[in-house]
């Protein structure tokens, strides 16, 4: 078994004993399952530290999700969990913890590189997916990893030659061709995604002519043309609030929307939620999930914006471009549609705008 699916990993997780406490590696708290949805989650558990009340907790579909896309991507290498999940949700440690008491999940501390001090260190508990080898259920055990690991994963990202010039920050927010260079890396990345992911793909009107390799960014593979080749826009005041958009994925012959993205690199928030907002306006039962990508670092700037009262129709979603990165370098190393579906992609997408 070399593809590990949100149900395996149900599964692995449902062979252990239900209301047993298991013990964190570290021994300072403790997870049980108090149920199993079955077949893909969620589940829910109970957690306790030493001093502390029990708390409940939900590991989400999602999160299983993400686990097993990663897994699958990497089987027998080792995974730390925090950057799996960008440090986010009280019960990624939970997860972790469930995992390594099932047969072919291991702990290991690899030799790894601290990308900014250049130090090889052994101090950070990771976690590896042996579909190979087992161990006895309900137990931990550590294993041996010889080769040296980055901080973060290595998958090479290699977005080819981009040429940005001063004339193509014209009119623009940007104030640099940096800026702008890291923005059309993201819509890239996303074009490649939605090509994985059998999508077609709309990029933003003033941004097509941009230089890209040895074409430009509106000619790239899986790169629709003109919006008034799309039916599901039949609507003029449609098309036109479509064309700004940074990114939007259609699907099943240009009748689905998937997803709308607007890409923040420094620009405010606040006008990619605005042309979402707009064209949200015209779509009438069109349901597309409208998300905001944006360095990992401007996580809160996004949650408190897209939360505002006129932005909360959208519901709007977080894409952090670490997520983007991880996701476009396993595009490019690996068929992405032999081991993912929308709802993985989607899974990377954070919630973050609540009723």
């Amino acid at each position: 078994m070399r593809n590990l699916t949100i149900t395996d990993l149900v599964d692995e997780i449902a062979q252990l004993q239900i209301g047993t406490f298991y013990e964190y590696y570290s021994h300072r708290s403790r997870v049980r399952i108090i149920e199993i949805r079955r077949p893909e989650g969620p589940i829910l558990i109970e957690t306790d530290s030493k001093g502390s009340n029990v708390r409940s907790g939900t590991i989400s579909r999602e999160q299983l999700a993400k686990m097993a896309f990663f897994c699958s991507a990497r089987p027998d290498y080792p995974l730390h969990v925090d950057r799996i999940f960008s440090a986010g949700g009280n019960t990624r440690s939970a997860l972790e913890t469930l995992l390594a008491y099932t047969p072919n999940f291991f702990i290991c501390f690899p030799k790894r590189v601290d990308i900014y001090t250049g130090e090889i260190l052994q101090n950070l508990k990771h976690i590896m997916w042996c579909p190979d080898q087992t161990h006895s259920i309900g137990q931990l055990q550590e294993k041996q990893y010889d080769q040296l690991v980055t901080e973060a994963f290595d998958f090479g990202v290699d977005f080819g030659e981009i040429r940005v010039t001063q004339a193509d920050l014209a009119g623009t927010d940007f104030n640099t061709i940096e800026a702008k260079t890291t923005h059309v890396q993201m819509q890239i990345a996303l074009i490649e995604i939605g090509n994985a992911l059998n999508f077609e793909t709309w990029i933003a009107k003033n941004d097509r002519s941009i230089q890209v390799r040895d074409t430009t960014l509106g000619s790239l593979k899986g790169v629709i043309e003109s919006l008034d080749e799309i039916s599901i826009l039949h609507k003029k005041d449609m098309k036109e609030k479509a064309l700004q958009i940074d990114c939007i994925w259609f699907a099943e012959d240009r009748t689905r929307i998937p997803a709308v993205m607007e890409i923040e690199h420094s620009t405010d928030v606040r006008s990619g939620l605005t042309r979402m907002s707009k064209l949200k306006e015209t779509l009438g039962d069109v349901s597309p999930t409208f998300a905001v990508v944006a360095p990992d670092q401007r996580r809160n700037k996004v949650v408190l914006e897209a939360n505002e009262k006129h932005y909360r129709t959208l519901k709007a979603r977080f894409m952090p471009y670490s997520a983007v990165r991880e996701l476009y370098s396993l595009v490019k190393r690996y068929s992405l549609t032999d081991i993912v579906d929308y709802r993985f992609v989607h899974a990377f997408m954070e919630q973050v705008v609540h009723p």
